[in-house]
């Protein structure tokens, strides 16, 4: 017995020593730089994880958490971790194992070298994309690696993370030095999107200091305001009689009679400024070339020159330069250049004679964007600018359709129509010809085999887990589809086995009377979509259901 006793005590102590030991090299191994996680620290995607059980070198080792939130281990499967905190973790291994080994002892760190954050930042930023973070990194980490553009709008950016609300975070004290907030850390396969400042006021021409002003949130600026502030006041030659005010959305710029505002005045000429305004004040004979040109200019030319030669002295195009809906604005009219054949194509029909006093507008293209939505693993937007082909096969396998999608009845959504793609038949025939080639503006979604959109005049529009066992006025009540709904008669969209698209009335007109919507049986996949209160004219039901589609990828409420 005393025997026994005393080689217990020495495996004890051996056993001990070794704990002792691999102790110390989790702890005095691991990277000098790397902070231990506190106790509370939750486990999440992308992170790896440093397992020790004792004795079993099988299952000792690094392990990766992948994007199902679990870690493979040999003799036991896939184990569940994220969500859970590392003595989480270790107990419910310690649990696991003791059904194959005898009493395991198991310790559990994080491996801060191979573990790494994957989140994407869009916008104005100079590297848009996957960004690879280390544990414990922040948005403002995530921006500064992506490196935010000058015109980026800093104090507004979004972070959406799937099943819950997008937050807005302010950052614009990387720019101006002011204190930060508390960080927000990221999570693997959050979306950080940097806005574009519109903020932004320009007073060009003849004033003695041409510039720019990022307007305070809450403050207003009106038209003297500006050129007093931001010009610095007139120049000596500059036509005080009369400035032009270019705003985005308006076909054509406001002019306002600095006569009348300054000798006069009326004051209805001072008009409060807006973001993204741009006030121009000129002088006789001037040429002007603002908007998205790298240098937005005026100059004096006493004879007409060549749409070509004004582009060059401001600069040249930038990357957001809308050349196909460039104007001119001369004497109160609006004429249409279009710069995109000129170019592009060599067309020099299109270098017409700019005059004096014309001034040339280059506006802001539309982003050249789809949106991606569904049963995919990468849903938002996505920038289509630069790729040749962009049809749908190619676009939604690199989105990575998951285990539930419905690759035989992929819809796009284009203005006031609806497409259906079959990708399967396309794989699987070699036939291209089914295949559609996505333009900007485009909202494709691959319906979710477990999924009802439900679009429109809802309280609660999203989207919503398929149950068999629910009808058409159990969907209509939990979207809270009551009073406030628009038409009485919405629509039930649904894409059949032959991808033919049918659309089903529903006439909600007698539920005022106590009698219940037809008998329309839901099936998964299906699009359930009442019109607003006011419809606005020219717009049809595809038209609706694509600006919703859009909404849901906004709003983060694709889940």
């Amino acid at each position: 017995m005393h025997n026994t006793l005393q080689k217990l005590t020495r495996l004890q102590i051996a056993l001990a020593l070794t704990v002792l030991a691999h102790a110390w090299l989790l702890t005095c191994c691991l990277p000098a730089h790397a902070d231990a996680p506190a106790a509370d620290y939750t486990v999440q995607e992308g992170d790896a994880l440093l397992i020790y059980v004792f004795d079993e070198e099988v299952l000792t080792g690094t392990y990766l958490v992948g994007a199902g939130g679990t870690i493979p281990m040999a003799m036991v499967g896939q184990v569940a971790v994220v969500g859970k905190t590392l003595a989480e973790v270790r107990d419910l291994l310690r649990k696991q194992l003791a059904q194959i080994i005898r009493a395991p002892f198991v310790t559990v760190a994080i491996d801060e070298v191979k573990s790494a954050r994957k989140v994407f930042v869009s916008g104005y930023v100079e590297n848009k994309g996957a960004v690879m973070l280390r544990p414990g990194s922040n948005v403002r980490d995530a921006v500064v690696t992506a490196q935010s553009q000058a015109r980026a709008d800093l104090s507004k950016v979004r972070l959406s993370r799937r099943g819950e609300q997008p937050l807005e975070i302010d950052l614009s004290g990387l720019r101006d030095g002011r204190v930060l907030g508390a960080p927000v850390p990221v999570q693997y396969g959050d979306v950080i999107y940097v806005p574009r400042l519109d903020s932004i006021i320009s007073v060009l021409g003849e004033v003695k200091q041409p510039g720019s002003l990022t307007l305070p949130t809450g403050e207003r600026l009106t038209v003297l305001e500006a050129i007093a502030r931001v010009g610095e006041g007139f120049a000596v030659e500059a036509d005080t009689n009369a400035a032009l005010l270019l705003r985005k959305g308006l076909d054509q710029p406001i002019r306002i009679n600095l006569r009348a505002l300054i000798k006069d005045g009326d004051v209805s000429q001072n008009h409060e400024l807006q973001g993204g305004d741009v006030l121009l004040i000129q002088k006789a004979n001037q040429i002007a070339v603002v908007g998205q040109v790298n240098s937005p200019t005026t100059f004096y030319s006493p004879e007409p020159i060549k749409v070509t030669e004004a582009i060059i002295r401001a600069g040249g195009f930038n990357e957001s330069s809308g050349l196909a809906e460039a104007s001119i604005f001369r004497d109160g009219e609006y004429i249409p250049v279009d710069l995109e054949s000129l170019w592009k194509e060599g067309d020099m029909s299109k270098d017409i004679a700019l005059q004096a006093g014309d001034t040339l507008i280059v506006p802001e293209k539309e982003p050249e964007e789809i949106v991606l939505l569904g049963a995919l693993t990468n849903v938002g937007s996505v920038s289509i600018a630069n790729m040749r082909n962009t049809g749908v096969l190619k676009i939604v396998m690199m989105a990575g359709p998951t285990e539930k999608a419905d690759l035989r009845k992929v819809q796009v959504y284009r203005g006031g129509q609806q497409m259906t793609v079959d990708i399967k038949k396309i794989e699987e025939e070699g036939d291209m010809s089914g295949d559609v080639q996505l333009q900007p503006g485009d909202v494709v979604i691959v319906n979710d085999a477990e999924k009802v959109y439900l679009l429109g005049a809802f309280g609660r529009p999203g989207v919503y887990p398929y149950d068999p066992d629910l009808s058409l006025f159990d969907y209509l009540s939990t979207a809270a589809l009551g009073a406030g709904f628009g038409h009485s008669v919405g629509s039930l969209v649904r894409v059949k086995e032959t991808g033919e698209t049918e659309v089903t009335k529903i006439d909600m007109s007698k539920i005022k009377e106590g009698q219940l919507p037809p008998d329309v049986t839901v099936q998964a996949g299906d699009i359930i979509y009442f019109p607003p209160v006011v419809a606005r004219k020219g717009k049809t039901m595809w038209d609706y259901i694509r600006e919703n589609l859009w909404l849901l990828q906004v709003f983060n409420v694709w889940d």
